[in-house]
């Protein structure tokens, strides 16, 4: 191109002035030198013009108000040439129709060439003449009659689309296609409109999304119905993408979302209902072999079409709640608190793994799975208490030999529960007595992941619910160095010794005290302490509770001596037979002045047929008034130092209630928001007080009408009053 603008000199006449005007006649002249150039451009001959000279004749015509003669004149001359193209098109036979219309259009002397070299010539008319006449730029005038003389001219359309969609199947069987020729003749279709693709949709675009949806229509039914889930989600991961690349290497990018929704429609909404509940290798069959993998391939599949997720979501939650349900409904997993909270966790952790790795921890997953999990965790309010005697099993025991990092993950591992109850409260109520028990008998594995644990359960719910926790902690280590102060000032060489650990009223889980008859020798050590603490800590009153206590007994057998570990009721039993070798069951009663369940459990606990510390008589398990017990000088054991177990009592919540004690609290707290709502607000009416208390944390699932009877309570008690007039409202009482 370039050379031919500098190239060579025009045959015919030159460029001459015509600044005092010009006649029809010499327009004509002009206008005749003009189109021989431009048929010289159509017949690839443009080396011999000189532009300049051109764009200047040009320029004189539409100067001199010649430009219509100008115009339509390019126009009919351009149509002429295309006539004759359209001949050698329609003569062209099908399997070469594709590469000639291309090179006809896109060509090294295409069409469009030609019209890009002729623009330059007629630029000044394109600026003036067209503007004002509101007519089409040269330029697009031509690709315009390409359409109408080429491409829309007898069948070539028809065939043009015919060629187009055998060559995309071709493709999508397998088959190599020249995508270059492809691309080049849909963005002729795409250009020869101008303006829009009304051509392209038209000749090309519509059917070829029918075709496609028919193709995938069939192909999906025959596939799906002879494969695994598995496969047919492998198979359409790849046509997807094949179809993604196709629509960015030769479609027009107004077609890539339109053949996305066709695609996505046939191979993936279709189905989805069908993929996942399949139920030889659908999502619960994923779930179940742990087939992250194939279920992320689902996921990202189906995150295509977003309503589809619906799908696996619901498969996911149905599937975590009827897991729950049966570990919550298993007899076994109701006798081994263990293995109960095991299994939770486990089922926890395994769906939780999948919601990250295969769901990338998209936030309607993640609020399914909780939902599910504090659906089955809820179903019991014993679980509450089963996480809590998990705990206790596993600060006693369960992480001896652990790292400090697998410590940390069971811990966060059980918070993770923790977050699910609803009746945190009654958790509250049995960690702390196992706590308590943990720390009285120090059977902890290490102090410090007791603070750990109860630190995290603070991060959970704040400090008022670890207050009490924190309390007993504090209590253990005043006590200590309470002891250390007592001993440095009450040293003896020899004879019993006392060790107390002073509990804070409200901080731990101990109900009044329960008295009996200390042995002389003992007594003698607690009013020594008593005496003590008085004097350290005046105005406080000091009440020990002997069934919370052990003691080391020196018993003297046949064998030789044994230092027995036993409770204080058991060691006051053992005592009288200092001074007797039987006893009814009568006088040891009226001797120890020990509560009669207290006393029956330990009794029997150190005549236990494994124990033999004493002998009962009659042998059975039930006691009566005239019953016997004799010591045992004949027991033996290789061991100098014996525990003597006590008794389990067994289980008191085998029924699924809320503990007395939990019951009162919830009453104390919902009424004491109840008060403090309406001494702030003075008067409200009754939907807005119920939603007031709703509102607040309690720790706990409160009904209303649980909240209704402590109204009616209040009322009783006048801390509020209804209005006379208006029952629904009430009005707090100073």
């Amino acid at each position: 191109l370039g050379e031919g603008r500098s190239g060579g000199s025009m045959a015919g006449k030159g460029y001459v002035d015509f600044s005092s005007g010009i006649t029809k006649e010499k327009a004509n002249n002009i206008w005749k030198d003009l189109r021989r150039a431009i048929v010289e451009i159509q017949n690839h001959n443009a080396a011999e013009l000189r532009f300049e000279e051109l764009y200047r004749n040009a320029y004189t015509l539409v100067l001199h108000k010649h430009g219509d003669l100008l115009y339509n004149g390019v126009k009919e001359t351009i149509m002429q040439n295309l006539l004759k193209v359209a001949r050698d098109v329609s003569g062209t036979v099908d399997e070469q129709l594709l590469e000639t219309v291309v090179d006809k259009w896109d060509g090294q002397y295409g069409h469009k060439l030609v019209m890009t070299m002729i623009q330059d010539i007629l630029m000044y008319m394109d600026k003036t003449h067209c503007r004002k006449k509101k007519k089409e730029p040269v330029y697009h005038m031509g690709l315009l009659q390409f359409k109408e003389h080429v491409i829309m001219k007898g069948n070539v359309a028809q065939r043009l689309k015919s060629l187009l969609l055998k060559s995309i199947q071709r493709e999508r069987n397998g088959l190599s296609v020249d995508r270059l020729v492809l691309k080049k003749c849909l963005s002729m279709l795409v250009d020869v409109n101008v303006r829009d693709t009304k051509v392209y949709e038209e000749v090309f675009e519509r059917d070829m999304l029918k075709a496609t949806a028919q193709f995938y229509q069939h192909e999906a039914q025959n596939f799906i119905a002879q494969n695994t889930v598995s496969d047919y989600l492998r198979k359409i991961e790849k046509r997807i993408a094949e179809e993604e690349e196709r629509a960015i290497v030769y479609l027009d990018k107004s077609s890539q979302s339109k053949l996305r929704k066709v695609v996505r429609h046939e191979l993936i909404t279709k189905y989805a209902s069908q993929l996942v509940e399949n139920k030889s290798s659908g999502c619960v069959h994923m779930f179940v072999n742990d087939m992250g993998g194939d279920l992320r391939r689902m996921f990202q599949l189906f995150r295509l079409v977003p309503s589809t997720l619906t799908h696996i979501q619901n498969a996911m939650s149905a599937l975590v709640k009827q897991t729950g349900v049966a570990i919550v409904k298993d007899p076994e997993n109701l006798k081994q608190p263990k293995q109960f909270v095991q299994k939770v966790l486990d089922c926890r952790r395994k769906y939780n793994h999948f919601v990250k790795v295969s769901f990338d921890e998209d936030r309607s997953f993640t609020r399914d799975l909780k939902e599910s999990l504090e659906y089955f965790i809820n179903l019991d309010t014993r679980n509450a208490q089963y996480l809590s005697l998990y705990l206790d099993e596993m600060m006693r025991k369960g992480l001896k030999g652990m790292s400090s990092e697998e410590r940390e993950k069971l811990m966060n591992d059980v918070i993770s529960i923790f977050r699910y109850l609803e009746d945190k409260d009654v958790f509250e109520d049995f960690y702390k007595k196992h706590l308590a028990q943990r720390l009285l008998n120090d059977t902890s594995v290490d102090r410090d992941h007791e603070k750990m644990m109860i630190s995290k359960l603070k991060a959970e719910c704040g400090h008022q619910f670890t207050s009490r926790l924190e309390g007993m902690f504090n209590d253990i280590k005043i006590s200590m160095d309470m002891m250390n102060e007592y001993r440095s000032q009450n040293r003896t060489k020899s004879g019993p010794e006392i060790n107390v650990t002073v509990l804070t009223t409200g901080f731990w889980p101990v109900k009044g005290s329960e008295t009996c008859t200390i042995p002389p020798e003992a007594k003698v050590l607690t009013d020594s302490f008593r005496t003590f603490y008085s004097n350290r800590n005046s105005g406080r009153r000091l009440t020990f509770h002997t069934q919370k206590g052990t003691a080391e007994v020196l018993c003297s057998f046949k064998s030789g001596k044994k230092l027995l570990v036993v409770q204080t009721y058991q060691m006051c039993i053992l005592m009288l037979f200092n001074e007797g070798n039987t006893y009814s069951y009568a006088q040891i009663s009226q001797l120890t002045k020990i509560p009669d369940k207290d006393l029956r459990r330990n009794l029997l606990s150190l005549a236990h047929p494994k124990v033999r510390i004493l002998r009962k008589k009659p042998n059975t398990k039930s006691l009566k008034p005239n019953h016997t017990f004799t010591f045992n000088n004949g027991y033996t054991s290789k061991l100098y130092r014996i525990k003597i177990p006590l008794m389990q009592i067994k289980n008191e919540s085998k029924e699924n209630k809320i503990p007395p004690t939990v019951e009162q609290e919830r009453v104390n707290r919902v009424e004491v928001v109840i008060v403090r709502v309406m001494k702030t607000r003075k008067t409200l009416d009754h939907n807005s007080l119920m939603s007031e208390v709703m509102k607040q944390s309690l720790r706990f699932t409160v009904k209303p009408v649980f909240i209704k009877k402590r109204i009616e309570s209040l009322i009783e008690r006048e801390y509020i009053e209804r209005d006379k007039n208006n029952r629904g409202v009430y009005h707090y009482l100073a």
